[in-house]
């Protein structure tokens, strides 16, 4: 029986807004207590600059540009430290002018052929509705985008494709999307700090009920 198993999984939070991207150095992070003194020493610096910092280490990844605020992980028992991070940092940089959220999960799934992978493929993409206008057509990439089920403007939007890390494997990305549409230009991150504190673990259940869903269908 064909079947799925997850190899490799991330968790993101991306926030919009503007930044001030020196602030977000390894050292700021440790001195104000948000990650270890010891991540901070050793942390792999990609790229410190007025307009952008990059830097990695044990089970993070950030990155900020002037727009743009994201904090990672490939590590499962820290994907709720990502959360501590992002509330620790902007209850302390509660000024920061931040306008949209994404909770994002990425998973790959090893399969056990090709034959499963193209199997998901014709469920979602039936390629039936193209052999008359294409020759031999086949699902690529398939992204669906859906509304909010709740009060806040946003969206789900679920991505599926080959995985470029496993062969043969599938990719499964959700991006669960927050917009504040009516932000006030001195409101800071308060409204989106608050979004992050009580729908976390509402979205990291949908995105695995979501990513289930997909690899169910081998």
């Amino acid at each position: 029986m064909a079947h799925a198993e997850a190899e490799i999984e991330g968790k993101a939070i991306v926030l919009l807004g503007s930044f001030n991207p020196q602030i977000f150095q390894p050292a700021w992070f440790a001195a104000e207590g948000l990650i270890s003194r010891e991540l901070a020493e050793n942390a792999n610096i990609g790229i410190i600059h007025p307009q952008l910092v990059a830097f990695s280490g044990e089970w993070l990844e950030v990155n900020v540009s002037d727009d743009r605020f994201q904090v990672a992980s490939l590590t499962a028992p820290s994907f709720d430290l990502l959360r501590d991070l992002a509330l620790g940092t902007f209850r302390l940089l509660r000024h920061t002018p931040i306008r949209a959220m994404g909770l994002n999960s990425d998973i790959h799934y090893k399969l056990d052929s090709e034959e499963s992978w193209h199997g998901i493929g014709h469920k979602l993409a039936p390629p039936d509705n193209w052999d008359k206008v294409l020759n031999r057509p086949g699902m690529r990439s398939l992204t669906i985008e859906a509304l909010r089920d709740d009060d806040t403007p946003g969206y789900i939007r679920v991505q599926v494709e080959p995985s470029a890390r496993l062969h043969p494997g599938l990719y499964v990305g959700v991006n669960d999307h927050f917009e504040l549409t009516d932000h006030a230009p001195g409101e800071g991150a308060t409204r989106i700090m608050k979004l992050l504190e009580g729908e976390w673990g509402k979205a990291q259940d949908r995105a695995s009920r979501l990513q289930g869903w997909v690899a169910g269908l081998i």
